[in-house]
């Protein structure tokens, strides 16, 4: 029987609409980006993954600092690239007007095989990059275009293996600011009312992790001096964290105590304000997302 997802659905909606209450500065950007976070959280739904070979994991190597990724593969050749990318196509059409023509090109690619889509997710960094370009030229698409779409898919995959990895290392030691599971670094903290301990989280798989609130995620400094915390006046719970040894920021939401109220990728879009003040301080973000370089 079908799996009900009207209530899934609604309760993104709702999430998203509380978050142009709070931020109607930033209605434009999270409009834009709300058909990509509802089809996303449906595909999430519906996928399924095989795991093939099983899951395994050197715990003293990940206890060292060697995430998930480096150890397992997460993107596999055999997941449903096209069906998924062809998925998300009809959401940019509606949240990027801009993209028609683009995305009219990479569909018919799609459509005619002249992608093989499964070279650039099992690719590394370097190889996607060179991909992008590539596939850049062929269709002229500026290459960040394609990659913001194909960026999206691995999303999804990604975030459904994360799920079923979390509960596989929970328990084992993790000190690292990157992520333990993609080894991404975060885009958005999160330090609770109550308990006060700062969990990071990852735009590129979703996974949200403990790590230290005295030490800087990115280059590791540790100490009272260098590093400060960015608060709105009338908005406490908005802020972020800077470290002067690496000039980067990482935006937080300070004591907060509705997170069952939030998507952490929601909130972040929704903070894009503290993105400008702090590059206007010459601050770099943690990690470069679809939304926070301007």
């Amino acid at each position: 029987m079908m799996k009900d997802r009207s209530g899934s659905i609604r309760r993104f909606e709702e999430i998203i609409d509380r978050e142009v209450e709070r931020h109607p500065h930033n209605q434009p950007l999270l409009e834009a980006f709300r058909p990509l976070i509802l089809t996303r959280n449906r595909l999430l739904e519906e996928l399924e993954l095989e795991e093939n070979p099983p899951f395994q994991i050197d715990e003293i190597r990940f206890q060292g600092g060697v995430p998930a990724i480096e150890q397992h593969p997460l993107l596999l050749e055999s997941d449903p690239w096209e069906d998924l990318v062809r998925s998300l196509i009809p959401a940019f059409q509606k949240g990027f007007p801009d993209l028609k023509e683009d995305l009219d090109r990479l569909e018919k690619a799609l459509s005619e095989g002249v992608l093989a889509l499964s070279d650039y997710f099992t690719g590394n960094r370097d190889g996607q990059q060179n991909l992008l370009s590539a596939w850049g030229g062929t269709l002229s698409i500026a290459a960040p275009r394609i990659g913001f779409i194909l960026n999206s898919a691995s999303r999804i995959v990604l975030e459904k293996r994360a799920l079923k990895i979390a509960e596989r290392i929970q328990g084992l030691k993790w000190e690292k600011g990157y992520c333990p599971i993609c080894g991404s670094f975060p885009s958005l903290a999160v330090i609770g009312e109550k308990i006060g301990e700062r969990r990071l989280h990852c735009s590129r798989c979703g996974h949200l992790w403990r790590f230290s609130r005295v030490v800087c995620p990115y280059c590791e400094y540790e100490g009272q001096e260098g590093m400060d915390f960015f608060l709105i006046e009338e908005r406490p719970q908005e802020a972020a964290f800077t470290c002067d040894s690496c000039q980067r920021y990482l935006v937080t939401l300070y004591r907060v105590s509705d997170l069952h109220d939030r998507d952490l990728d929601v909130s972040a879009l929704g903070l894009t304000h503290i993105d400008v003040i702090m590059q206007e301080k010459n601050f770099a973000p943690m990690t470069v997302t679809d939304w926070n370089v301007f």
